[in-house]
C-alpha cells in the first residue's frame, strides 16, 4: 500500500460487514496481491464503468487476468491496455451463478471459449479461500472508482458483449502468437512485474514499454 499521505485507507476492524453510500470504496487484500494498486489505472476504472460493477463485485483470479493482460501489452507488445482485445479475449460470468450472484465476489471473469488457443498460457489457483474477510475502505480519489451502490452485481449485456470493430484484433493476435512460439507464459508476465516492483493496475506516469 502507498503511505496514507497519498491514499487514504483505514482497516476494518472489527467490522463484520462494510457499509455502503460513502466517498470510500471496500478493497481486499487478495486483490491487492494481485496487481491492485491506488489510485488505480484508467484501463481498470474503465473496466469497472463498462460492466457496471463494483471493486469488491470481482474475484481475484480476476485480477490475476486483467493484470496479466495489461501487463502483457505494455511489457511485450508495446501498447497501452487494448481495450478492444480484453473485450474479445474475456467475458464476465455471473457467481456462483446466474440466478443467485454474491454480493461480494458475483462476478469472475473469464477467457472466452476456446480463446486459451489463441492467448498465452497459464494456470489459475483453485485454492483462493478464505479472502473474503480480509477487506478495508480506501478513499476513493478523484472518482476513479464506481460509487458503492447496495446488493449484488446486476448481469449487463455487456459482460458478454462481442465485439463491433475487430479490424485490429488479427494483427494483435498474430503478435501474440509469435509470443507463445517465444514460451512466454503468464506466470513469466507475473515475474517480470514483480521484478519490476509495480502494480499493473494502477495508475503510473510510466508504462511498461
Amino acid at each position: 500500500m502507498v503511505p496514507r499521505s497519498i491514499i487514504q485507507w483505514r482497516p476494518a476492524l472489527g467490522k463484520d460487514h462494510p457499509y455502503e453510500n460513502t466517498g470510500e470504496i471496500v478493497a481486499f487484500i487478495s486483490f491487492l496481491e494481485r496487481g491492485l494498486g491506488f489510485p488505480c489505472s484508467s484501463f481498470f476504472s474503465g473496466l469497472l464503468r463498462y460492466y457496471r460493477i463494483q471493486l469488491h463485485h470481482l474475484t481475484p483470479n480476476s485480477f490475476v487476468h486483467i493484470s496479466i493482460f495489461v501487463h502483457l501489452c505494455e511489457a511485450f507488445l508495446g501498447i497501452e491496455p487494448h481495450f478492444e482485445l480484453f473485450q474479445f479475449l474475456f467475458h464476465l460470468k455471473p457467481q456462483p451463478d446466474s440466478f443467485i450472484l454474491d454480493v461480494v465476489g458475483g462476478a469472475g471473469l473469464q477467457l472466452r471459449q476456446r480463446k486459451d488457443r489463441e492467448y498465452i498460457s497459464y494456470s489459475l489457483s483453485n485454492k483462493v479461500i478464505k479472502w473474503k474477510p480480509k477487506w478495508f475502505y480506501v478513499e476513493n480519489q478523484l472518482g476513479r472508482f464506481p460509487p458503492i451502490t447496495p446488493g449484488p452485481p446486476i448481469q449487463w449485456p455487456e459482460w458478454n458483449k462481442k465485439l463491433v470493430d475487430e479490424s485490429q484484433i488479427p494483427g494483435l493476435l498474430e503478435r501474440i502468437a509469435i509470443l507463445r512460439q517465444n514460451m512466454l507464459t503468464g506466470e513469466a508476465v507475473v515475474f517480470d512485474w514483480m521484478k519490476r516492483r509495480i502494480q499493473p493496475l494502477q495508475a503510473r506516469e510510466t508504462l511498461g514499454f
